[in-house]
């Protein structure tokens, strides 16, 4: 009874905490300063208790799995690794509203602090359904929400069209390839619409990285593409048709190298803001994780981005701490998600370890010297990518 409890609460409180933000607070980052903060700070204390809940969710789901028993509704799954994700996703969430928000300057449908919250509880129930084809329908709804509720400046219908595009696409070869009676054809599909989903390669290869977006826009994009890595590397580990499960892993094992290959590529050649292609080699990194069938590794993949990406829009303050913090949690959970993956696939096979070891190879120098680079205190993000390229 008590993990049902907290079950239901850490699926609804995310929903509820939304309402009463956009309830009560401002619709705009800008305005009346006091009004700001004391609703940033609201936001602020509801992701610490959505955190609470998912942290309390862990060992009630192991005690479900050790003693055989589960959740009474058929329509969910409370698996440890699915309550796991679930915290990651959170944990994303409350870095995001712990960082200091950046001025807008055009005004949102609802308050801006209220929407993550309620992607997060999207993504956090396809994290729990058992059908795959209602997973696919959570993970649409979120970047379509975001794009509904935030994307109302002017010059972002083009890039909400294509986020909709991308993302529709996706959920509709995911829901035609788990429909299909033909389990080859099965796999493949519904690989293919994961890709797309979580903006793998060739999807990577057609994005323009260098591009800059708000904070909040970039981590609902990343939270929607580690939520669909999750709920990739969750399926692979459920009893599907071997043909099928075969399928999906070759394709997301092959979509991941290519996605971290091609990071790895633009990093040695410089061609972009160093923070957002290591942010593209972590979720390549993930989807091969994914494909070996080992979540906790695609967790720790995309844990350093997930936290750390909302910090790096910080503008010039005295205390250098929190950005020294953010570069190692950023860096440091990569590197160990690195060196487990190339064990894991050693294990299986030393041709695709030697593979993976050339894909990540034309990164591993520039992405070493970007540790001594948190010692000095940047003003803006563009300034310090400028002064690492410089440095490179």
């Amino acid at each position: 009874m008590a993990a049902d409890i907290i079950l239901f609460l850490s699926l609804v409180w995310p929903f509820l905490a939304g309402v009463i933000i956009a309830a009560f607070g401002p619709e705009s980052r800008v305005g009346d300063e006091e009004t700001k903060n004391r609703f940033s700070q609201l936001a602020a204390n509801f992701s610490l208790v959505a955190l609470g809940l998912a942290a309390l969710n862990v060992p009630f789901s192991l005690y479900l799995a050790a003693t055989g028993q589960g959740v009474k509704l058929g329509w969910m799954i409370e698996a440890p690794l699915a309550a796991v994700g679930c915290l990651l996703l959170h944990a994303g969430l409350v870095s995001q509203c712990f960082a200091p928000p950046q001025p807008e300057e055009e005004r949102a449908l609802v308050a801006r602090d209220a929407v993550p919250f309620w992607t997060t509880g999207l993504l956090v129930l396809a994290m729990m359904l058992s059908e795959p084809v209602a997973r696919a329908a959570m993970l649409l709804s979120a970047p379509v929400l975001t794009v509904i509720l935030l994307d109302t400046g002017p010059g972002r219908a083009l890039s909400g069209w294509n986020t909709l595009r991308r993302t529709a696409t996706g959920a509709l070869l995911v829901c035609s390839g788990f429909l299909h009676p033909d389990p080859v054809i099965e796999g493949v599909l519904a690989g293919c619409g994961f890709c797309l989903l979580a903006s793998l390669f060739p999807c990577t290869a057609l994005l323009n990285v260098t591009r800059t977006e708000r904070a909040g826009d970039a981590s609902e994009i990343l939270r929607a593409n580690a939520a669909t890595l999750a709920v990739v590397a969750l399926l692979v580990t459920f009893p599907l048709p071997p043909v099928t499960g075969l399928g999906l892993r070759g394709l997301f094992f092959a979509a991941g190298l290519g996605t971290l290959a091609l990071a790895a590529l633009r990093l040695r050649l410089r061609s972009a803001q160093p923070a957002a292609l290591l942010t593209q080699a972590s979720m390549g990194l993930a989807a091969v994780s994914a494909g070996l069938a080992h979540p906790l590794v695609a967790d720790l993949a995309v844990f350093g981005p997930l936290v750390a990406t909302p910090w790096f829009s910080l503008s010039g303050k005295p205390d250098s701490r929190l950005k020294l913090l953010a570069d190692r949690a950023f860096l440091l959970p990569g590197f160990a998600a690195l060196l487990l993956a190339v064990m894991l696939v050693a294990t299986t096979s030393l041709p695709l370890a030697l593979l993976l070891i050339v894909a990540i190879w034309p990164a591993l120098r520039p992405a070493v010297r970007l540790f001594p680079s948190g010692v000095v205190v940047p003003k803006t993000t563009s300034v310090r990518s400028g002064s690492r390229e410089g440095r490179s």
